[in-house]
């Protein structure tokens, strides 16, 4: 997956908006989603939701809107057959995490699952940033590991506890130069919200990702609303200030 796909001429990072229902995902899409994200919110941080919901989705926004699938945890797939190549016809992107596989020969395994699950649309890896209380390896090593897999297009920062809000303004923003210098993607979330979306706009992420900020009442597990996805969209076109006066 390239830059170009997610980012275009749009004059600030674009939103990933996680939806669970076809009728989610045109509510994100008339907000103004640029990447619509499957995922189940009750099954885990990156819940994998049901093929039928997958398709479902896929049909349900125009061909040019690139849809997303999490497929949960690594760990989760120790005893389940993996879903087949043509479960990810028309899906732009798949990412996995990498919780509980701390003091495992984690890359191993990771790259195992990858060839199982065979070819597709590229990977986007997921660095915890609460590595700690999901037993995950640091982000700093599932950088370097991504940034020398080609099938891997990007880094997704996120938070594994959703309770707490990622800690993303504390990040050098030099953290990210080997992503970018490999060509791969960046992006941001764990709980942001619109004030967090302009602040972070200072580490030039291409994506920002949202659930529970363009939900009902601001509850993931509510339902999405375009007009907080539009305000949320409204964000990440501002924080181009901050990007703009970053130097690089």
């Amino acid at each position: 997956m390239s830059r170009a796909l997610t980012t275009g001429s749009r004059p600030g990072p674009g939103l990933l908006v996680s939806v669970r229902s076809a009728a989610e995902a045109i509510e994100a899409v008339q907000g103004g989603a640029s990447v619509v994200d499957v995922k189940e919110p009750g099954r885990g941080p990156l819940g994998c939701a049901e093929v039928s919901v997958w398709r479902a989705v896929r049909e349900a926004v125009s061909p040019d809107v690139p849809v997303s699938v999490a497929l949960g945890e690594l760990r989760e797939w120790a005893d389940r057959p993996v879903p087949s190549v043509g479960a990810f016809e028309g899906i732009a992107f798949r990412k996995l995490g990498l919780s509980g596989m701390v003091g495992r020969d984690w890359e191993r395994i990771w790259n195992q699952f990858r060839e199982a699950i065979g070819p597709g649309p590229p990977w986007i890896a997921v660095a915890y940033l609460d590595a700690d209380r999901a037993g995950a390896p640091e982000r700093f090593a599932i950088r370097d590991a991504a940034v020398t897999i080609p099938e891997c297009a990007g880094i997704l920062l996120d938070t594994w506890d959703k309770s707490r809000p990622a800690d993303l303004a504390s990040i050098d923003p030099h953290w990210f130069e080997p992503i970018r210098q490999s060509g791969r993607l960046i992006a941001l979330a764990g709980g942001l919200d619109a004030v967090a979306i302009r602040r972070l706009g200072a580490l030039r992420p291409d994506l920002f990702g949202v659930r529970g900020a363009a939900c009902s009442g601001g509850d993931r597990g509510g339902c999405i609303e375009r007009d907080r996805v539009r305000r949320l969209v409204e964000a990440s076109r501002s924080s181009a200030a901050a990007r703009r006066n970053t130097v690089s």
